[in-house]
């Protein structure tokens, strides 16, 4: 048996490693990386040098557009109202005593946010509620215990003050915008009406009572303000000058964290990134297990002599008739390679060639051997020196 020492352990870089994976798997690895490390970029980013608020704009005191309240809020900062616009739930934010909370087409509400409402009422405080009410626990808190007010879709149409309540007090008619219209009930008392149907109600007839409900927020609105008597109705909501009026931000979208991997806890995204740093170590270091299979040894040069010691065994068991039939190709090629070394096309007949080749200087058993046609076996080794010497001594092309 013929033990074979093996090579050494061929080096490549990560490049070459990283090229050896097919192209699919390269493709589809780095757009999984790309999209985590975005991900995870944007919400870092965020988190670090925070962000303005981003919500929806509608109902907001931060949209300007025609159905956000910005000249609402304005307008009540001109009249000596402090403003808060709260970007925290209403259960997270400080609510003082006395104070009016906005709350404008609420679309998400807690248990907790109602809790927080219930104790502002205790201490004073009042609440200005318009669109349709998120659940009954809210209105319990406003207006039970009893029957509770009911929000329908069909518009109450243009509303005029139907009591000679306060906070409807020089409003002569309001805009109550396409949708919206109450159905009163128990503590809630009728303030604002239509020909068929109500708008606003409230818990009582006090100069700022402590709970309004509004069928819409569209007297609100930037783009009905000015229309009527909306501002009267605005100001008259807010209470008397230099009480201070917190906006419900948070349940419009501003504050939030965001949608995606922002949304997740700080130690949770920390998380991630040493998880995407790990598939980045195992992309680099499984990149050798993905290339092309590898032979456990080196390839060894082939047996050449072997191979010789086999053709000259066929070679002489030839008989001599055959050999120079046999052996034709080798003394063509060795003939071309004399015509190059002497200047001379291959179709030189033989003894120009031999001239021009004795002129050249070469040997003349090298000619000789080539011209000739060999006709036994010391005459075929004779051929192949003279062909080895061609080769070697610039007269071959290989």
């Amino acid at each position: 048996m013929t033990v074979t020492a093996a090579g050494p352990t061929e080096e490549r870089t990560a490049v070459e490693r990283w090229h050896d994976i097919p192209r699919a798997w390269r493709v589809a690895l780095v757009v999984a990386a790309a999209v985590v490390a975005t991900e995870l970029a944007l919400s870092l980013v965020g988190g670090i040098v925070g962000s303005a608020p981003a919500g929806s704009g509608t109902s907001s005191s931060f949209g300007t557009g025609p159905s956000g309240v910005a000249a609402y809020a304005q307008l009540l900062g001109e009249h000596g109202h402090p403003l808060t616009r709260s970007t925290r739930p209403v259960s997270a934010t400080d609510l003082p005593p006395g104070s009016t909370l906005v709350v404008l087409d609420p679309t998400s509400w807690t248990r907790a946010d109602t809790t927080a409402v219930s104790g502002l009422l205790r201490q004073g405080g009042h609440v200005v509620l318009a669109g349709n009410p998120p659940g009954d626990g809210l209105l319990a808190a406003l207006f039970g215990p009893g029957r509770l007010p009911q929000w329908r879709s069909p518009s109450s149409g243009p509303a005029h003050p139907v009591a000679s309540a306060p906070v409807v007090a020089g409003v002569g008619s309001v805009s109550s915008g396409p949708t919206g219209s109450l159905v009163p009930a128990g503590r809630a008392v009728p303030v604002l009406a239509g020909r068929s149907r109500t708008f606003a109600v409230a818990d009582d007839t006090a100069v700022q009572p402590p709970a309004v409900l509004l069928a819409s927020s569209a007297p609100l609105t930037n783009a009905l303000l000015a229309d009527r008597d909306n501002a009267a109705l605005g100001l008259n909501l807010a209470g008397p000058s230099g009480g201070r009026v917190v906006f419900d931000e948070y349940d419009h979208g501003y504050g939030h964290t965001g949608g995606g991997l922002a949304g997740l806890p700080d130690w949770w995204r920390w998380g991630l990134g040493l998880a995407l740093a790990s598939v980045v170590v195992w992309m680099l270091s499984a990149a050798r297990r993905f290339g092309p299979v590898e032979r456990s040894t080196r390839e060894l040069i082939p047996p050449r002599i072997a191979y010789a010691d086999a053709l000259a065994s066929a070679l002489a068991a030839l008989p001599e008739a055959r050999l120079t039939d046999t052996v034709q190709p080798l003394r063509a090629e060795a003939r071309t390679l004399l015509c190059r070394r002497s200047g001379v096309p291959p179709s030189t007949e033989d003894a120009e060639l031999a001239a021009a080749a004795h002129g050249a200087g070469l040997p003349g058993p090298v000619v000789a051997s080539v011209l000739d046609r060999p006709s036994s076996g010391p005459e075929v080794v004779a051929l192949g020196r003279a062909l080895a010497w061609l080769e070697s001594h610039g007269g071959g092309s290989r």
